[in-house]
């Protein structure tokens, strides 16, 4: 994963708003919660893939009732990762498999760990294990190492999908801590691509005890 691209930030285009007719046939609301005593939902549409943070109380714009969007995710669903991998698809067999294409959150939401709060979401609500994208940037290695290190709903993992091999690559995985695993083995700054191969991997941590 990790090729980094120093000073850029992974935006995504996401429309500022939905419409609560489009809330109610193309997304999900899988968990609700308060923040500041305003009341939002994770929405996931499992079809496109994309998942987002909307507030469940609707505002005008124009004159029309309307959900703001604070945080949106952008998905690619995996069906494999190339002949490498085959070995290692035994501990995804029964989940949807989605890469990270982009994540974005609201200037004024962030640094309230949102982003975090929706991966979780997917990941223990709806099943699915999230892949980070092959091309990353510093806000997404930031967040990586967040839920590394802090959530104790996903368990990260290190994937080298050029040799179909989990660290430490001898066959086992070891969940990865954020910092127990030295930089160089995951990360490489662009235009260097050594690491293009190399993908983080969060899963549900109530489900991996038998692997791990």
């Amino acid at each position: 994963m990790p090729v980094l691209i120093r000073g850029s930030s992974n935006m995504i285009v996401m429309p500022s708003t939905y419409s609560p007719a489009t809330i109610a046939r193309e997304f999900k609301v899988i968990h609700e919660f308060e923040l500041s005593s305003m009341k939002y939902g994770v929405i996931f549409d499992k079809n496109v893939p994309k998942a987002a943070i909307i507030r469940m109380n609707t505002e005008s714009f124009n004159g029309i009732p309307r959900h703001r969007i604070i945080a949106a995710l952008d998905l690619v669903a995996k069906q494999e990762l190339g002949e490498n991998v085959i070995s290692v698809q035994r501990f995804w067999q029964d989940s949807a498999l989605f890469q990270v294409e982009g994540m974005v959150v609201e200037q004024g939401a962030r640094g309230k760990g949102l982003a975090t709060l929706l991966y979780e979401e997917l990941v223990v609500k709806c099943g699915v294990i999230l892949m980070s994208d092959n091309k990353q940037y510093e806000a997404g290695k930031a967040l990586w190492q967040k839920i590394a290190q802090e959530s104790d709903k996903l368990a990260v993992f290190i994937l080298d999908s050029d040799v179909g091999q989990f660290y430490p690559y001898c066959g086992d995985r070891v969940p990865y801590n954020g910092k127990g695993i030295p930089e160089e083995k995951i990360w490489s700054l662009h235009p260097d691509t050594t690491k293009w191969g190399v993908v983080l991997v969060a899963e549900n941590r109530e489900k991996i005890s038998q692997y791990c």
